[in-house]
């Protein structure tokens, strides 16, 4: 089973987060694990964000909350203080190997947060000279020493197999003392997996020495080894998916692998990725924190159930002694005259003697009066309540405990293994389109549109299809807005993208009522320019005929499924509650966005929406509320 990311997967991480958290701001820093921080990050028009680096092990963004200590550690605070409001302005890996860096623009600078995923892993923040400022744990080893004030310097580098030539490769073969594999795995630093993939491929015998291979093997095993990574150089051919077999997962894959073609094993994919390590590791780890968990839970229990056992066994006992004790006062007072006769007829020489009576004998203090040896029984009586009464409350109290440690021991096993609110939740897992703009047609097409140019970028690169449709205007920061088909939309669909292009566009700020568009197929969309040319950052080259269509801007937010959306205004008759919005000069955005929330939140009936959810679905500029649905 798989215990960390390898080298090859740490590119790929680093591909993604790339595309997803440059330009993030740090707001917090939590240390969660024992070897594990957290970074609570805010992207503009994606939110919250939340990357997680565990020390020698793993990095990624996640979609599962853990409940954060009530007292930050020192490190995270020192983390805080440095980062925090700063900004991600760059992710690399440095030269293959498993140490990720995280470039942050602070107001002291430009620092850099290393995480070393290598065995005996790290997490150091450094300045812009690269000084150590503060080291997750100090280290010491033959060629480097991690700790404050100290230059950092990496581990010994291995060879780059992304930059390697074939020649280096035969020079590293001649001279290793290992089999193929391990030559590989551990020369190049592929690791165990993908040095055995390399060598399945090239039909090399893994556990023959590396330096028995003749040249046109290396420059096989060179080639092949350009083949499998070449997913990771270029993004394309990815498949990333978590592997399964006799139902545990054994397995985190960026793309396909030979060794798992033929089996038995299950895959499940992912969108991206940072979803399947997030699911993979994470998952694992709210496992181990929910049995250890439950096993704390049933501790507690089998603690409260015997604290019950003995409270109640005193208590049984405090009032046998309560009702004793008043039993034979009440005997004195009622026999009184009968036990004085008695102690007359006695040769008395002790103080404390005892007295027969018919069935039952007791013992009379003979130093004082028969009514002050009742009081002294009355009084034990009065001890002995208050005492029956203390343990009576901490029954209660301890019943009321073990209630609640039961209650939940209940939920959980109704949930058939979910995870409890206050230790780890997994937040509602949103589909890989909405943190895009979207709305399905009423012919049931998916429609995405970018926000900025990083999501168009994105939107073309990485999920637009050859079939699918492109939709774009003219004017200056308009979307680009991809339709999910394969076949032909009818009019009245391609009326609906169309306004929702338009009105996501720049002719809304500037009040116009009525735009154009164009549509070509994805095939026809390129990010290659002309030779000499250069093209800008979510910008494209569209070739081949295109179709324009006009449509008027307008939009509705409102409730569709329970859930709040934005719908161009030809599809509002689907919606169960709207407001429909128009170009013009009324109202600023902010303004716009609170008296929306008003009127949805005065509907009730579980319609609650948020200021930021509003807000993140309103087109550019002023708009006025043109209607309400009844």
């Amino acid at each position: 089973m798989k215990e960390s990311l390898s080298s090859v997967d740490i590119a790929v991480i680093v591909r993604e987060l790339q595309e997803e958290l440059i330009g993030a701001r740090v707001e917090k820093v939590y240390q969660i694990g024992r070897e594990e921080i957290r970074l609570k990050l805010h992207q503009k028009n994606r939110g919250s964000i939340d990357l997680v680096i565990e020390a020698g092990k793993r990095i990624h963004i996640t979609r599962y909350r853990r409940e954060a200590p009530r007292v930050p550690s020192n490190f995270a605070m020192l983390l805080r203080k440095h980062l925090g409001g700063g900004w991600i302005v760059g992710i690399q890996q440095f030269e293959f190997d498993r140490i990720v860096e995280l470039r942050v623009k602070s107001r002291e600078g430009e620092l850099g947060l290393i995480a070393e995923l290598l065995p005996r892993g790290n997490i150091l923040l450094v300045d812009a000279r690269g000084e150590i400022l503060h080291p997750f744990r100090r280290m010491s080893f033959s060629a480097r020493e991690i700790k404050p004030h100290a230059r950092y310097e990496r581990p010994p580098s291995r060879v780059n197999p992304v930059r390697m030539t074939a020649e280096e490769l035969k020079l590293i073969c001649s001279t290793s003392d290992r089999d193929v594999v391990r030559t590989l795995a551990l020369d190049l630093g592929l690791g165990g997996v993908y040095a055995e993939e390399v060598c399945e491929r090239a039909c090399i015998d893994r556990h023959r020495r590396a330096s028995e291979l003749e040249d046109a093997e290396v420059q096989t095993v060179w080639d092949t080894i350009q083949e499998v990574l070449k997913p990771v150089v270029t993004g394309e051919g990815l498949r990333p998916h978590i592997v399964i077999e006799n139902g545990e997962r054994v397995d985190v894959l960026p793309f396909e692998l030979c060794r798992y073609r033929d089996s038995d094993a299950e895959k499940i994919f992912f969108p991206s990725f940072n979803d399947a390590v997030d699911e993979f590791f994470t998952e694992r780890i709210v496992e181990r924190v929910e049995a250890a968990a439950q096993n704390e839970r049933e501790s507690r229990i089998a603690q409260y159930e015997r604290i019950l056992k003995e409270q109640k066994e005193a208590l049984r006992d405090f009032q046998a002694k309560e009702a004793e004790c008043r039993r034979i006062g009440e005997l004195i007072y009622a026999r009184y005259s009968e036990i004085e006769e008695i102690l007359r007829k006695m040769d008395i020489k002790k103080r404390i003697v005892e007295v027969s009576l018919p069935g039952f004998t007791l013992e009379i203090d003979t130093s004082i009066s028969l009514f002050k040896n009742a009081s002294i029984w009355y009084e034990r009586a009065k001890a002995f309540k208050r005492k029956r009464e203390g343990v009576e409350r901490a029954i209660e109290e301890t019943m009321a405990k073990l209630k609640q440690e039961q209650a939940r021991a209940r939920e959980v096993a109704v949930a058939k293994g979910a995870i409890p609110e206050k230790r780890a939740v997994r937040t509602n897992k949103k589909e890989w389109y909405e943190r895009f703009r979207w709305f399905v047609t009423s012919e049931g097409v998916l429609v995405i549109a970018g926000k900025d140019a990083t999501t168009n970028e994105m939107l073309v690169k990485k999920y637009m299809d050859r079939k699918d449709l492109f939709c774009h205007t003219q004017a200056s920061g308009a979307p680009v807005v991809i339709a999910k088909c394969n076949g032909e939309l009818s009019d009245r669909g391609l009326k609906a993208i169309a306004q929702f292009a338009v009105s996501y566009s720049s002719l809304w700020k500037y009040g116009f009522y009525e735009g154009e568009c164009y549509f070509v197929r994805g095939e026809q969309v390129s990010k290659r320019p002309p030779s000499g040319e250069y093209i800008a950052k979510g910008s494209f080259i569209v070739r081949g005929k295109r179709r324009y269509l006009k449509a008027p801007l307008g939009l509705c937010i409102g409730i569709e499924n329970g859930r709040l959306v934005a719908v161009p205004e030809l599809e509002k008759d689907r919606l169960e509650l709207f407001v429909e919005l128009t170009p013009d000069n009324e109202l600023d955005k902010n303004s716009l966005a609170n008296k929306i929330v008003e009127f949805f939140n005065a509907q009730g009936e579980g319609k609650a929406v948020t200021h930021d959810e509003v807000l993140s679905l309103l087109p550019p500029g002023k708009s006025r509320i043109k209607a309400k649905s009844a």
